[in-house]
This record gives C-alpha cells, structure tokens and sequence, in this order.
C-alpha cells in the first residue's frame, strides 16, 4: 500500500463514514465525518460534522501542553500534519505538535453513529530524557434544537463529554482514566509520560443516539474491540484499490482520493433493495431521515440512477465487484412482470415510476469486462433483454416508427435542458416527448449491441429483433445528422424534420394575433409565459391554421397542456402546422410576458455528440463531428472540458448559473470514452487533461470533488463529493489501455498518450506502460514486455 505524505497544501478529500464492506449502515442516520489539517474556530486538526443538519457544528480536536506551552493550532506545530493513509471509514494523519514528539493519528467510523480514534505518541528527544506532556481531546459543540452545550460529565465510572443536538445524545469519552473539564473547550485530559522510543496509546470513540445509554454502550462496544486488527482489516480490505503511480504526484492523489469517495458512497441494503446501493454525495450535511425511514431524505440519497452509476461502478469494481454487480442487481430486483424498471429506486423504498434510462446492459457488460464473471451475465441477461423490449413499446415510441421518445427532461438525465427544460426563463420549453433525440437512439443502439455481446459471451445465437433494432435506430441517427453544422439535431416526432425556431408574436397578458403564415416543412408551435414567481394562472391557447395535409385545424391547449414552474408557463402544439392564422392566449394578466414561436430543434448540446459514444458514425462523420464540432473551442472545446451546452448557444453560462453549460464529467466520459474507441487517443488526453484541471482546483481549494466544474473558469459547482464528479479513473485506465481481470490476466491495448511513463499496481500485480511499451510483473515474479499496441490479452503463464 502506498505511503502518502498530503498536506494541507495539496489536493484531499478527508471524510469518513461507515463502510458498508465492513459493518452494518444506517440508511435514516448515517453520520458521515471530515478531518481538516488547519483552520477553523478555535485553529485545530479537526474531525467534524453536522450530523445530518442536526447541528451546526461539532468539532473533535487534540491540544498538546507541555510545561508553559500548549499547542492545537497546526501552524504552531513543529512539523505539519501529514495524511499518509485514507480508505472509505478510516485516515491517518502524522505530526510533530511539541519538539521531537512524534505523533500518528487514526481516523475510524466503526458504524453509522460512531467515530473513535487512536493517537500514537512516540518521544524522539535526542537527549533520551522522558517527556510529560498533557493531552486533551476537546470537543465544540453548536447545537440546535433541543440543544444542551457539550459538557464534562460523570456517566457510570466514564468521564465523558455529553452533549445534545436535535435527536441526539452525543457522549465522548477516552478509554481509560481521564480528567473531564472544561477549562478553554470542553475536554477530556490525561498526563503522558513518554519514556523515549516508546509508543504510548491515547484511544477515544465519541456516539450520538438518541438516548444516553444506547450511545454509552456503544462507547464500551468499540473500546472492547481489537484496535490493531481493525485497522490491519482496514488495510487488508482496500488493498484491492488500484494504485495508479504516473509523473504527477497530484493526479496519482485525485485518483486515490476518487476511488474512495466512490467506494463511500455505498449504503447497506434495506427490505426495499436486496443489495446495497449508492447515494450521489456522503457528506456532513447528508444522511438524516427526519421520518426515519429515509423516505424523505433530499434526492442525492432518494435511489441508484443509471448514469451515475455508468461513472461510479467502473471506479469500484476492481476493489468490490460484489458491489457494483449488486447495484445492477437491484434495478432487476424491482423490475415488474412486463419488463418495466425504474428510473431511480431507492433505499428507502423511493421510486419515480418513470422507466429507467437505457443504459443497463451497456453496464453490465462494462462489469463483465472488468470481472469475466460469466454466472452474473446468465442472471442479469433475461432481465436486461425484457427491459429493452419496454422502450419499444406504444407508450414510449409514440408514433412507433421504432425510433422512442424521452418522456421528461429529468428521465434523459439532462433536466436543465436548454431546448426542453419548462422550470427556467431562461429555457425554450419545448415538448422532449414531440422529438427523437440522438442521445436516445445512441444509448438504445448500444444497448442492443451490448445485448448481443452478453449473448455471444453465454454461446447463445444472435438476436435478429436487436439487429433490426439496431439497424432502424442508426438510420435514424443518419436522418439526424446534418452536415452543415457537423452534428447529430434533434428531429420532430412527427415530421423528421429539423427546423429552426422563430419568433411569431410577443406581448403581454391577453394576446390575439393574426398571422397568416405558412411553414416547410410544418413547425410545432409553442408559447411562453414568464410572470411573478409561483403564480398558475388559467392559461388558455386557441391555435388556427393548417395541418401537414393542408385541412384547417382549431386546437385548444387548456390547463392541462400548460407546465407551469415558478411562474414560466409553457404550452406546446400538439399537432403540426404547414400554415398558422391565429393565436390567441388568454388567462393572463399584464404581470405576464408572452412568446409565441416554432420550436427550434437545431440548438447544440452535449448530448448531441453521444452517437460518438455509441459508435454510430462511420469514420468520415466521426472525423467530421470531431475536427469541426467537438474541438470547436467556440462550441465545446472549453478550458476545462466539454460544457453541457455549446458556448454559441445563447443559454450558454460557463458556471451554469441562469443557464446551462458547466462541465459535467459523466457527459464527458461519455464522450472521452468515444474519442478513444474511434482513435483519437491524443484528443482524449487532452480532453482529461482539462477535466483533471478543474477537478484539482477544487481539491486543492475546497477539499472535495464537485457536481460540476465550470468550463471557462478554475470552478466547482453543485454539491460536493459528488459520485460523478470524481477523478475520471475508468476514463484514464481506457486511455491508457489497460484493463486487468484479475493478477494473472490484463487486457493491454495502445501506446500511452501521456508524457510520463504510468504504473498501475493492483494485488500484486504491475503494469507500466509509456510511448514505447508496457511492462507486466505479475505476481509470480513473471515479467512480459509487450511492445506492440495491438490490443491483446497477456496472461502469467507461470501459473
């Protein structure tokens, strides 16, 4: 295991919680924790949390007295703590608070209600004189409700601090005597004496539940435990985290860091999902259930979505595959007797009832891959098949012409969307369910191929129903490509065509116009309303004209036709026009103002690119769509990655704030995963190049990963430690072609595009890999050098 030496200087991410690998979670109180090696009030080496919102702040941190000098402010510390280990539930951080008193901290969450500690003094004094130095563990406590300020108190023969903070009784104490006080902070307090070269042992746990005697016996429970062989599981445990060595010491750190944000966020499984699942940020701020059910917990935590989980179960399943087949697991867990599964099912038995995004098979077989676990592909495939047969059905392929239509923004993933979102001004408002998007019909074609390749492996025959889906599908992406712009359009539902948008009539409150004018090929209508926030008026739209066969049509758009949020009403035609007369909007007062226009379905964003992903175009068009669109700095090719939106577009904010166009890195993945399957293996290092800037900024600066990252500006947005914001470590191994199965068996493929040679080490087994070769050591002690790039298998035939 690697020996890290981070400072506050360098990029970290130090929070902690319970693992769901090694002892029960609590789905409705899970209390997740952060250290941080400076800063604060009072200036500490701090563990922290909020316990869910239920405090404003409680602080565990060391002070260090000797003689006439005391010390808690890390600035004031001889040597600097240092982060040299950090898993899931545990860190260890060393420093030199008083001159040649080594000490080693130890970090853990035994549990979802608990964290306990172990500082380990050694005296190095050169004089080889005994020390006495005085530890205390000080505790501040901000609570809430039901609020009583963290104490000294005598609980049984503890002395403890006690304290309490909404639900919750919150106990410290050390094992062992100690001195309970509350002298500058509420503290526990024992004298050391330090012979020289000898370690001496201080260990703490602090509890919080709702009653005194349940946290005090969890206190007893840790100390009963055996420290050293916890934390030696610890170890043991994690030691199949891919170590990744290359020429940058913060890159190998934000890879490090990634895995085991993403190894966090998995909570045990409930009686509404067999397997434990993931939440999209564990953080201090996180995990309490008001209910106590978790049915009410905010939607980071309300179920597993699938793209989330394309980014965050590549990143664990090298160190727990069990995991990350379980979440697949669990979507068929859920799945009903006609093929339906949900979008978001969660722990706490949430679901959204809207069919999930297809992109099942494509990770499973992604699993397979990194597993070659062939019983998992014979269990998961019917499911998966009869899922897919869901999506062709009348009720998502509404003109079935085999070619289905999102439902709603929020079921594509992509619910800020510049052409379809109805929650923001700032937004088209246009009907996601009257077009066929590219991003659809990419993910449905690469599920049928990830179908088939899941058949193949099982020695079953071909499917020709997911051929001749296939086959539609990709026609139909041809139909939306146009070459003008070197991308892939959204086409209307009913007439395949692509059209832009155009005003028709602007006002306010009641509007009637006359207009008499005709359309080719025929547009849809739309009309807007942007008024005082929160009002829903009785918005009513009368629309005369012509259909696409010339016959005159009236088509009222009432109550139910209009999406009102937060005072943006929109309303969308039904029907096509190849002529319009009239418009009438009424219900409206003047507060209001209205646009009537054709939907425009010719504005660029970033899932547009995702027939790349799929493999859709052939080389001509990929090169098309790659040379002239993608690394277009105008339209994608940003500072910091690939924003969701092109910069042309007149939503476009780089900070996605009032509009759209932050860099999302799931959507970047996607796209980074395309560059390399169609050779552009130096344009995708460039590509995470950009994203790993922004990712180590915000490490640096703010200690976490983000949601998103701005794409002009060093800038994290959204919430923190985010599952799909973490270093891209998948993206990076398939860049540098390398995929190990297992010890004994790794998939090499490419030269490494990076300008450093790269070692990836993995339970005893090394690759390196630079320009001109790779070089596997497996276990065995077996070295092979491979120095052509094609791609190939490379066994230890030694065992």
């Amino acid at each position: 295991m690697r020996d890290w030496y981070l400072t506050q200087d360098d990029p970290l991410v130090l929070r902690l919680a319970a693992d769901v690998r090694l002892s029960p979670t609590d789905y409705a109180d899970d209390q997740i924790w952060e250290l941080s090696l400076a800063g604060g009030e009072p200036p500490a080496l701090a563990l922290r949390t909020t316990y869910g919102l239920r405090a404003r702040e409680m602080r565990l941190f060391p002070v260090l007295a000797e003689g006439d000098r005391r010390v808690n402010d890390p600035a004031d510390f001889v040597f600097t703590p240092a982060v040299r280990a950090f898993y899931p539930n545990y860190l260890r951080v060393t420093f030199e608070p008083l001159s040649a008193i080594a000490v080693t901290a130890h970090y853990w969450a035994p549990d979802s209600h608990s964290v306990a500690g172990q500082f380990t003094f050694v005296n190095h004094d050169p004089e080889g004189r005994t020390r006495t130095v005085r530890f205390t563990l000080a505790g501040a406590l901000k609570p809430l409700e039901n609020a009583r300020p963290l104490g000294p108190a005598q609980l049984e023969e503890l002395a403890v601090l006690n304290g309490r903070s909404g639900n919750l009784e919150i106990v410290v104490a050390l094992d062992g005597e100690s001195e309970a006080d509350a002298a500058l902070f509420p503290g526990l307090t024992r004298v050391l004496d330090l012979p020289p070269n000898v370690p001496v042992f201080v260990r703490w746990a602090q509890a919080a539940r709702p009653h005194v005697a349940e946290s005090l016996t969890a206190l007893r429970s840790i100390f009963t435990r055996e420290w050293e062989g916890e934390f030696a599981r610890i170890e043991l445990l994690n030691a199949g985290l891919l170590e990744i060595e290359t020429g940058d010491l913060d890159w190998d750190a934000a890879f490090a860091f990634a895995q085991t944000v993403a190894l966090r966020s998995y909570l045990g499984s409930t009686p509404h999902l067999p397997y434990p699942s993931f939440v999209f940020a564990r953080h201090p701020d996180r995990g309490y259930s008001l209910k106590g059910d978790g049915s009410d917990h905010v939607w980071q935590w309300g179920g597993q979505a699938a793209l989330e989980a394309y980014v965050n179960l590549p990143q664990v399943v090298s160190a727990a595959p069990d995991l990350a087949k379980g979440v697949l697991r669990n979507w068929l867990a859920v799945q009903d007797e006609k093929g339906f599964i949900d979008w978001k099912p969660g722990l706490g038995g949430q679901r959204s009832r809207a069919l999930c995004l297809p992109l099942l098979a494509s990770i499973g077989w992604r699993l397979y891959e990194h597993t070659e676990d062939r019983a998992f592909l014979e269990a998961v495939y019917p499911g998966l098949r009869r899922f897919l047969d869901v999506w062709f059905t009348p009720r998502h392929d509404r003109d079935e012409d085999g070619v289905p239509e999102w439902s709603h923004t929020l079921q594509s993933g992509f619910d800020d969307h510049p052409s379809f979102a109805r929650t923001a001004p700032w937004a088209q408002g246009a009907d996601i369910t009257a077009v066929e998007s590219p991003d659809l019909a990419a993910y449905l074609f690469q599920e049928c191929r990830s179908l088939n390749r899941i058949a193949e492996a099982l020695g079953q025959p071909a499917d020709p129903a997911l051929a001749q889906r296939a086959a539609l599908l990709k026609s139909a992406l041809d139909q939306m490509w146009r070459d003008e712009t070197a991308s892939y359009h959204y086409m209307d539902r009913d007439s395949h065509a692509v059209t832009p948008g155009e005003v028709l009539a602007e006002g306010r409150g009641h509007l009637a116009v006359d207009l008499s004018r005709r359309f080719a090929p025929p547009a849809r209508l739309r009309v807007k309303a942007i008024g005082p926030r929160g009002a829903r008026p009785e918005m009513g739209v009368a629309l005369s004209g012509r259909g696409r066969r010339g016959r005159h049509r009236v088509e009222t758009l009432k109550r139910s036709h209009v999406a009102w949020y937060f005072g943006v009403g929109t309303a969308v035609s039904e029907k096509l026009y190849s002529e319009i007369d009239r418009v009438e909007v009424t219900g409206l007062t003047d507060e209001f103002a209205v646009t009537v226009a054709t939907v425009d379905t010719t504005r660029q964003d970033q899932t547009l690119l995702l027939p790349l992903w799929a493999g859709v175009p052939d080389a001509a068009r990929a090169e098309a769509l790659v040379r002239r669109t993608i690394l277009d700095p105008e339209r994608y090719w940003r500072p910091y990655g690939a924003p969701k939106c092109s910069a042309q577009d007149p939503a476009y904010r780089p900070d996605n704030r009032d509009g759209a166009g932050g860099v999302w890195l799931m959507w970047n993945t996607l796209l980074g995963e395309g560059l390399i399957d169609y050779g552009y293996r130096a344009e995708a290092a460039e590509l995470l190049g950009r994203l790993m800037a922004a990712v180590l900024h915000t490490l640096r600066t703010e200690k976490c990963f983000r949601e998103a990252y701005n794409a002009d500006r060093p800038e994290g947005l959204g919430d923190k430690d985010y599952v799909w914001g973490v270093a891209p470590v998948a993206l990076f191994l398939r860049l540098l072609g390398v995929r190990p199965v297992s010890p004994r068996r790794v998939w090499v493929e490419g030269r490494s595009p990076f300008p450093w040679p790269v070692t990836v080490r993995w339970k005893g087994l090394e690759v390196r890999k630079d320009s001109v070769a790779t070089t596997l050591t497996f276990p065995s002690g077996r070295e092979v050098v491979v120095s052509e790039p094609t791609p190939q298998w490379v066994e230890d035939a030694d065992v």
